[in-house]
């Protein structure tokens, strides 16, 4: 997620069209089903709209769902702005910065939950380093995906309570899906990994070392949500959520990950057999922006956004 950057571009397009515009009914379709497209990235942290389609709680809602998987976030705010999609799934540490810039989106549903007790990412350390705590990373090169990040600022978060700084590592900015590569032979001695990379990675022989965001989130926190253009129909966006929380009170119920498992190995790059080995994602099953909050404080502590704000401005 290249936001800083990309978002100079995106978040201020001009003469964007209302996302509401194209929800009427198709030609032909039953009018009972309003049809809406959907992007997000091949992730389990965005599934819920892979379970909600394939499990029907879309259509329960009067919902025809089109799923459009794109593999740069960046084009994922691009789709909704532009009203090539109605709803995203995006980062809690991603909307914060929209919302700094005062970006034309808003939060409509709750996605995917960081739990402490059950960490769905964190720093390892490469085959046959002596890493082990923080200061153990001195001088040391750190794969992250990209600057102002939810890893990367994690990251920073773990290091300061340690009394570190950014300037007491070196940083690869490394997609996570190249970075197992780098870490096996030792280019990079430490990398932040999200599953099923961080199980790939120790199937390899790197060494958990933190669960490093742990340190923004002492407690449940979010770390996905969806999004839309602020103008979006109040009632298709409740119907929306009401759908996706009907696919996380399912895909948090463990008699139900063998079937969520399936539906994720159809839309996602996992192999099955890691998919029942690696830590899987909970969801949020309702709307709490309280959840977000962390996320927007430790944003606004390494100055990525300007201030911080109340999470309750995410759904304005």
């Amino acid at each position: 997620m290249r936001l800083l950057a990309t978002l100079c571009c995106v978040v201020f397009v001009s003469a964007v069209p209302a996302a509401g515009g194209a929800l009427s009914p198709a030609a032909g379709r039953s009018p009972r089903l309003t049809p809406i497209t959907i992007a997000v990235l091949p992730l389990e942290p965005t599934a819920l709209a892979f379970y909600a389609k394939e499990r029907g709680f879309f259509r329960e809602q009067g919902i025809e769902a089109k799923i459009t998987v794109l593999l740069d976030p960046a084009q994922i705010v691009a789709a909704v702005l532009s009203g090539e999609a109605q709803f995203s799934s995006f980062t809690t540490g991603g909307l914060a910065i929209l919302r700094s810039r005062d970006a034309p989106v808003r939060l409509v549903a709750a996605g995917a939950l960081y739990r402490p007790k059950t960490p769905t990412a964190g720093l390892v350390a490469a085959k046959g380093e002596r890493i082990t705590r923080a200061r153990d990373l001195v001088g040391k090169r750190i794969a992250i995906d990209s600057t102002n990040t939810l890893a990367h600022i994690a990251l920073l978060k773990w290091l300061k309570r340690s009394g570190m700084s950014a300037g007491d590592v070196r940083f690869s900015e490394i997609p996570f899906a190249q970075m197992l590569g780098p870490l096996s032979r030792g280019t990079v001695d430490a990398a932040v990994l999200p599953e099923p990379f961080l199980t790939l990675s120790t199937q390899r022989g790197a060494q958990r070392v933190a669960s490093i965001f742990s340190s923004v989130c002492s407690r449940d926190c979010l770390l996905t949500i969806w999004i839309a253009r602020r103008g979006i129909d109040s009632e298709l966006a409740a119907r929306f959520r009401n759908a996706i929380q009907a696919a996380a009170v399912w895909a948090n119920q463990k008699k139900n990950h063998p079937a969520s498992g399936a539906i994720l190995a159809r839309y996602v790059p996992i192999d099955k057999a890691v998919i029942s080995k690696m830590t899987r994602t909970s969801f949020s099953e309702r709307l709490r922006p309280v959840l977000a909050q962390p996320w927007i404080d430790v944003f606004a502590e390494f100055g990525v956004i300007p201030a911080s704000f109340s999470a309750i401005e995410l759904v304005k």
